[in-house]
């Protein structure tokens, strides 16, 4: 089950200098590496891989799930994303939410990685020490998914284990989790000034990954520190002209802390379900395989969705930002708002296979730590609810919505304001399961979504079946 071969490979890369897409094979366990340059193809494979697996799988189990979007083809000529907010197994098993195979082949990168840079005896000691904390990092995120998305999983530190693994306590992954990111922020620097700011891993993108950790396990005293470091001491800042917060999911602003890259201009571009389910016409025209430019497939807020975010009447920018203007205006079948936010298509698109775009998806940004800190300082552990409304008014403050002035829960607050700036960014379940509100927003009800554990993924049968049944199937889904 843990076996993973890692053969040559043609690869489409994601950061300019460590990226470059002259780089086309992938280091094996056969050819060993040997030199620091084969570090750095091994590091760019380790970041291709992620990027390949981890936008459809977050922006279908993280948006979708939560019952952010519908369709609709609801109930007649029903794409297969669909019916994901139902919770039903053959939803997301259809929908590859019972698949992590492609999760362990980054893993299994960073363990190759961090297997043989030991053993390389000519090494800059700066490019080792980052080399050393990316590996580290890129296998810690990859494991905080797959803990979140299925609980106990298989934890392996072998580049190659033909042994089959059975589930990991989520104690003892989130153990692991912790110990690579404090290697991660031990080694690596606030800025490498490359021109990869946000693309590449950085002590800022590890402290604010650690913060999501701690927040997870409830520690929000730890949360809130780390939040606080990202803040004050990384390198990074609000976009403040209203009119161009798409420059965000461009890539590379000041506000990002982690992302995916895609750029045209280094022949990365892709089509995945972020994309074109999101977007339909004048930005994809082709209908071939029933998605964009097919108006009514596109996954999107109906109007009494996005009337639970904004407050009809109120002022807030990124009702024209976050959303197509002519659709919140005036919608499309059945009322529907596009979300606008990964409109950065390369200007000839492939428009037979929609293979044309090149928006960054976000994994962590400033708004998000700092609506992360604000959730932490409200919570009872913490107790300092004042400056959780400072830090939700400023990143109100950017969209010239209403400041928060008292009044209600301010935790459900902070937890709307999230959904508000983060949708579509594959947040919102995992912020639903964190603060156990689960049964506020999504189809899953009360009775079953925590402690029977319907917020786990159902595990793909072939993967039980291939690990010789030492896997378990989660309890909610035998």
């Amino acid at each position: 089950m843990m076996c993973v071969l890692l053969a040559s490979f043609a690869l489409l890369f994601s950061c300019k200098k460590i990226l470059d897409p002259e780089i086309i094979e992938l280091p094996t366990a056969d050819n060993a590496i040997t030199s620091s340059a084969d570090v750095e193809k091994g590091v760019a494979a380790a970041y291709s891989f992620l990027r390949t697996v981890v936008p459809d799988k977050v922006f279908l189990m993280g948006d979708v799930r939560a019952d952010v979007f519908s369709s609709y083809s609801q109930s007649s000529n029903v794409r297969i994303e669909t019916p994901i907010a139902t919770n039903t197994a053959a939803a997301l098993l259809n929908n590859g939410g019972g698949n992590w195979n492609q999760f362990y082949t980054v893993i299994a990168q960073c363990n190759l990685l961090l297997e043989k840079i030991p053993l390389i005896t000519t090494y800059d000691a700066a490019l080792r020490r980052r080399h050393i904390g990316e590996a580290s990092f890129i296998r810690a995120l990859t494991y905080f998914y797959l803990v979140r998305f299925w609980g106990d999983v298989p934890l392996n530190l072998k580049s190659v284990d033909t042994e089959n693994l059975s589930r990991a306590k989520q104690e003892d992954v989130f153990n692991q989790i912790k110990a690579d990111l404090d290697i991660a922020i031990t080694n690596l620097e606030l800025d490498y000034g490359d021109g990869d700011r946000a693309v590449r891993a950085s002590k800022g993108a590890a402290w604010a990954i650690k913060a999501h950790v701690l927040g997870w396990l409830q520690d929000f005293a730890g949360c809130e520190k780390l939040c606080d470091s990202v803040i004050t001491r990384g390198p990074f800042s609000l976009v403040t002209d209203t009119t161009n917060l798409l420059s965000i999911f461009v890539g590379k602003s000041g506000e990002g802390i982690f992302e995916l890259n895609f750029d045209a201009s280094l022949r990365e571009v892709q089509k995945n379900r972020v994309y074109n389910r999101t977007l339909g016409r004048p930005w994809y025209t082709d209908q071939s395989d029933g998605g964009g430019g097919t108006d009514k497939f596109i996954l999107s807020p109906t109007r009494q969705q996005l009337n639970k975010m904004f407050t009809p009447g109120a002022r807030d920018g990124r009702l024209f930002t976050w959303f197509t203007r002519e659709t919140y205006l005036q919608g499309v079948n059945n009322d529907r708002i596009f979300l606008g936010k990964y409109r950065t298509l390369q200007v000839k698109g492939d428009t037979s296979s929609q293979n044309i775009n090149e928006s960054n998806i976000i994994i962590t940004r400033l708004a998000d730590i700092m609506l992360l800190r604000a959730e932490a300082l409200a919570s009872t552990a913490v107790g300092r609810a004042a400056e959780a409304a400072v830090l939700l008014n400023k990143v109100r403050g950017r969209a010239f919505a209403t400041p928060y002035t008292g009044g209600g829960d301010i935790q459900d607050t902070i937890l709307l304001e999230r959904r508000k700036e983060l949708i579509g960014e594959g947040q919102y379940f995992f912020d639903l399961v964190r603060t156990r509100k689960l049964d506020k927003d999504s189809k899953i009800t009360a009775a079953d979504w925590y402690q029977k554990g319907a917020w786990l993924l159902p595990i793909d049968q072939g993967i039980i079946a291939k690990s010789n049944f030492m896997i378990t199937q989660n309890e909610y889904w035998k």
